[in-house]
């Protein structure tokens, strides 16, 4: 399911997020699940999610919001919201940043350039470790260069949220090699392995 942002205005005219809710008690003191919203700070949710919160949140409680793919994005109409994708490519070149020291030698992060903004960047669900948990952190952008996003990745996420992992290509390639090495010391019947 595609991630989206739930956008708000506060009283003061600031654009605000959906950040989760809290329980507080309505006028019949029943408990009732009620939106927050912060001017800083965001939290994608499912497209699912944004389409009934968004219609059951007008009614409840008198807050109008509005759907947007990205943070600052454009709202997407109510119209156009049927027709959204389900999930959408990416297809920015990538590279793979291999790390060194702290114990994560030749683990790294796959490190995406955006031709339309000329940045690099990152976002969680490219780290397998934070795809359940932390899926909904901000994507993280650098001007110069993929070495430039590693070091946010590990000054703001930190290396135990989102753990390096090994390259999938340099994975393949040694087990690849291996085949190959075992492929050569094929068994010969009626030979002694003394006598290779």
């Amino acid at each position: 399911m595609s991630l989206v942002y739930l956008v708000s205005t506060s009283k003061d005219g600031r654009r605000c997020w959906f950040v989760g809710t809290d329980t507080r008690l309505n006028r019949f003191q029943q408990p009732v699940q009620y939106p927050l919203f912060d001017d800083e700070n965001s939290k994608q949710v499912d497209l699912a999610f944004a389409l009934d919160a968004r219609d059951r949140w007008r009614r409840e409680f008198g807050i109008n919001t509005e759907i947007v793919l990205e943070k600052y994005g454009q709202p997407i109409d109510q119209k156009d919201s049927a027709s959204l994708p389900i999930e959408r490519p990416v297809e920015h070149r990538s590279q793979f940043v291999q790390l060194t020291g702290g114990g994560v030698d030749g683990k790294g992060y796959f490190i995406h350039f955006s031709p339309e903004r000329k940045k690099w960047y990152c976002r969680a669900i490219d780290i397998p470790s934070m795809v359940a948990e932390h899926r909904d952190r901000e994507t993280l952008w650098a001007d110069d260069s993929p070495e430039a996003v590693a070091n946010k990745i590990i000054e703001l996420w930190g290396l135990n949220v989102a753990v390096p992992f090994e390259d999938p290509a340099a994975i393949a390639r040694a087990e690849a090699e291996r085949q190959q090495a075992a492929q050569k010391k094929v068994f010969t019947p009626g030979i002694r392995p003394g006598d290779r």
